[in-house]
């Protein structure tokens, strides 16, 4: 018994030099052991006997010297090792209700290549669904003449609560499970891959954190605001779920007075727009001079900035609607920061100040600072790939990536 637990405590203590010299490396370039020794406080037979199981393992490699670097001029130079972001890839798909976009990105986050496809339709069956998720991400991987063995983890993000284990069910809502048919199963089936899947709001609010709106925040919410609205939540740093991962969802809004459902920004700035042009209201508008199917929110937003009265309407409209969603959510969570975020965000600056002007009939100050992404349609992916390399930095001492590297496929 004393024996065996020895072995675990050399085991434990063997790993965690492992991370803590595989994790100063990874986002530095090339160091000396020396350099190691000083910022990891191990010792120089420690440090180069990690070194040496991580090159075997296929993390890092050791690079040819210059007796320049680092000073030194005379006598043997040191050993310097560098990390290998391209020995192994992630993928991060946002695999929504109408379409499925794939980025390929290295161990690092740089990415390497992006593929998208479209469904060919809102009610697609869940065959054609797991196919064309399928397709996009092998088509992504080609883009980036990546073979499929060498993928890590692939996180695929989807409009729908998923819980613990990656499934969507048991929620009384066919839309939900449409979107997420066992989407885990069927790519582990398929590739062997590690298969992350989560909702696409949760997603969003890990990308701002990441490299957004959230950095260094506790507490705040990301609210996807395209066709339909969905809430992640970060509260006293941790990202809520809920029992089922239905935590964020926003169906309550269909019993928020002046507010009715779920619908986003893109959804009702068109509908609303077209609604008014089928009317005699604003006849100068020139929003009437385009086809019905012409009159989206990125049309209304346009027309907007050049005072056009009816989308001027519109947007005042969508402002003191989101003023009442973003009050709810305050009162709810107390948050310090609401990011508006997904594809229309970019444009919602003369939204935000109808939020800004009404939101303190709602909500007791302190308010909440309303910010809007940097990211447009791409917040979903970048937080899929987020996710996808903390996964990796986590389980690094269960990869081995000697096997892939080895393969020579070009990567590295």
């Amino acid at each position: 018994m004393v024996e065996r637990t020895s072995s675990a405590s050399t085991r434990q203590i063997r790993e965690a030099n492992l991370r803590a010299v595989l994790h100063r490396m990874w986002d530095s370039e090339p160091v000396t052991g020396t350099d190691l020794i000083d910022s990891t406080g191990l010792t120089r037979a420690t440090v180069h006997g990690v070194c040496e199981d991580l090159t075997r393992r296929g993390w890092i490699h050791e690079v040819e010297n210059q007796r320049e670097h680092g000073g030194y001029r005379m006598g043997r130079p040191a050993r310097r090792y560098a990390f290998q972001p391209l020995a192994g890839v992630v993928v991060g798909v946002d695999c929504g209700q109408h379409r499925a976009r794939a980025t390929v990105a290295d161990l690092r986050g740089n990415t390497l290549a992006r593929h998208g496809s479209s469904f060919s339709g809102p009610e697609h069956p869940p065959e054609e669904r797991l196919d064309v998720l399928n397709r996009t991400i092998l088509a992504a991987l080609a883009k980036a003449s990546v073979p499929p063995e060498r993928v890590l983890v692939v996180v695929t993000a989807v409009p729908a609560p998923v819980d613990a284990e990656g499934r969507t069910a048991g929620t009384v809502n066919p839309f939900w499970e449409q979107m997420n048919p066992d989407i885990a199963g069927h790519l582990s089936r398929e590739h062997g891959w590690q298969v992350i899947v989560d909702n696409d709001a949760n997603l969003a609010a890990e990308a701002e954190r990441w490299q957004g709106a959230g950095r260094g925040l506790d507490n705040f919410v990301t609210l996807l605001t395209g066709e339909r609205i969905g809430a992640g939540i970060v509260d006293d740093g941790n990202l809520l779920r809920g029992a089922r991962g239905g935590a964020g969802e926003m169906r309550f809004l269909d019993l928020v007075e002046g507010v009715g459902s779920a619908h986003g920004i893109a959804r009702l700035a068109r509908d609303w727009a077209q609604e008014a042009v089928r009317t005699d209201a604003h006849p100068e508008s020139t929003l009437r001079d385009l086809p019905p199917e012409g009159i989206d929110a990125e049309a209304v937003f346009t027309a907007a900035e050049a005072d056009d009265p009816l989308a001027v309407e519109v947007v005042e409209r969508l402002g003191a609607r989101f003023a009442r969603i973003v009050g709810a959510l305050a009162a709810l969570l107390d948050t310090e920061r609401l990011v508006l975020a997904g594809a229309p965000a970019r444009s919602c600056a003369p939204i935000r100040r109808v939020i800004e002007r009404d939101l303190p009939q709602y909500v007791h100050p302190p308010l909440p600072e309303i910010v809007i992404s940097d990211f447009g349609d791409e917040i979903v992916s970048v937080g899929a790939v987020w996710r996808a390399l903390d996964h990796v930095r986590a389980h690094v001492v269960e990869i081995d990536l000697g096997a892939l590297v080895a393969e020579g496929s070009g990567l590295v």
